[in-house]
């Protein structure tokens, strides 16, 4: 029998899934582990485990992968509230070049996700601010007032590298000032421009390689070294490259089947749409990776927006008046806009209010950070209520927020906004991330799959014992 301590905590459906990757039968794994089957059937009708160490090392070793591959998720399911009080109580220090160099906030977010913060400039006009290293993940990094800031992003300082961020306007105030958007790894930093004060907010992303970088700590230099090879190139003909080779095509072969020159080919130039599907269709590819990534940027990789641009860009959007913060087409998972909330809350008007009530007219697909600017407001959202009540088992959920709150909802939650006051709304991955989208559109019967991917309990379909001698 398996004892009572709980020293490990397992996923009961990434066990279901491995158990389906190894080939590997309940009766089999059972027997392994030394359970009745019995008793590991009512294990598997349970969505999390506590497990003692033994049993759960056991369990990962006959399933020939690591532990943490096992462990229970910890993913967020609800929106996360951070006041202004809660977001001032996070605020430290930080130093550089022998200065306190800034103040750091952290905004809402779940345990374990990246989550923005709100800088304090601290190091004065006059004086050139010491470089960082630059981090993994992108950013999105937007100018709050009330006073210019300075932004540096080299050695050698160039108008790409040493430029002003400034401030918004009291014409528009909601659209606080000049953003920006930077690549991985950029070495920045801010001082102040005058002697008023400013701030920033500073939106990681999580970074799209994080996962291939981790798994690329251990491979051999001389694979590294290859990959970074490929990679370098950074255009279409280095993945035409890799999908001849890995399908058995040359170029001959490949012009042969398609009807398209061999010159033609090896440029990978000007071609057609419908010839890059045709060539896609031979290597059973995706055309869309042969497709020349758009690029927006300057010497150092930066996409700029100033206030001029923002406020050209203001518009109506459900009930609200957004404009653009910075983005680029070769960031598309992150996003920003500023968010101008003028609605009474005439219904609902209290925290017991239906989801069927409440003003949710937003739903983004991918997670979502609010950070208000200023005013009286409050958030609703869709939030399943296990209570049961109005519109079918599911309540509004309610947050009312002052300058200085933050919020983070989790993806495909409806959720809105009440009262008079400006935000800005900032959006990232990891889910659904524009690689989650590709390969979405890829996947026959994606809806189908889905379904049956999530809390999948199926085991691989022969468990029963068929008396066939092993």
């Amino acid at each position: 029998m398996i004892e009572e301590r709980r020293d490990v905590l397992v996923d009961v459906f990434k066990v279901v899934h491995w158990m389906n990757v190894r080939k590997m039968t309940s009766h089999e794994l059972a027997d392994r582990l030394h359970l009745e089957v019995e008793e590991f059937g009512r294990l598997l009708a349970a969505d999390e485990l506590d497990l003692a160490d033994e049993v759960a090392e056991a369990l990962a070793r006959h399933l020939e992968i690591e532990l943490p591959q096992l462990r229970g998720s910890t993913a967020a399911t609800d929106v996360v509230v951070r006041t202004a009080a809660e977001l001032r109580a996070t605020r430290r220090v930080v130093a550089r070049d022998g200065i306190a160099f800034y103040n750091y906030y952290t905004m809402a977010a779940p345990l374990g996700r990246v989550a923005p913060v709100i800088l304090d400039i601290l190091c004065p006009a006059g004086r050139l601010p010491a470089l960082n290293n630059g981090h993994l993940e992108p950013a999105i990094t937007v100018n709050l007032g009330p006073g210019d800031i300075r932004g540096r992003w080299g050695c050698e300082l160039t108008p790409a590298t040493w430029r002003q961020m400034r401030a918004g306007t009291p014409a528009v105030p909601w659209v606080t000032g000049d953003s920006y958007v930077e690549p991985s790894f950029c070495p920045h930093t801010y001082a102040l421009a005058s002697d008023r004060p400013a701030r920033i907010i500073s939106y990681t992303g999580e970074s799209g390689l994080r996962a291939l970088l981790t798994e690329a700590n251990a491979w051999a230099d001389h694979a590294f070294e290859a990959m970074v090879a490929m990679a370098a190139d950074g255009s279409p003909a280095a993945v035409l490259r890799d999908a001849l080779a890995r399908r058995g095509h040359d170029l001959t072969s490949l012009a042969r089947r398609t009807g398209i020159a061999r010159d033609r080919l090896a440029a990978l130039a000007d071609l057609t749409l419908d010839e890059l599907r045709a060539i896609a269709a031979v290597l059973a590819t995706d055309y869309r990776t042969l497709l020349p990534a758009r690029r927006q940027h300057d010497e150092v990789g930066k996409t700029f927006c100033s206030v001029e641009d923002s406020v050209a860009s203001i518009r109506p959007f459900r009930g609200y008046q957004v404009a653009d913060l910075a983005a680029a087409p070769h960031l598309p998972d992150l996003t920003g806009l500023y968010l101008r909330v003028d609605a009474d809350a005439s219904t609902p008007v209290d925290a017991s209010a239906t989801a069927a009530r409440a003003p949710l007219d937003l739903c983004d697909t991918t997670q979502t950070h609010y950070f208000v600017l200023d005013g009286d407001v409050t958030l609703w959202w869709r939030r399943d209520d296990a209570g049961g009540g109005g519109d079918g088992g599911c309540a509004a959920g309610r947050a009312r927020l002052g300058a200085d709150g933050s919020v983070w909802v989790p993806p495909f939650v409806a959720h809105g906004w009440t009262g008079h006051g400006s935000l800005v709304k900032l959006g990232s991955g990891p889910h659904l991330s524009y690689r989650d989208h590709l390969e979405l559109s890829n996947t026959f019967e994606a809806g189908r799959a889905l379904r049956r991917g999530r809390r999948d309990r199926l085991a691989w379909g022969y468990d029963a014992r068929s008396g066939v001698p092993a």
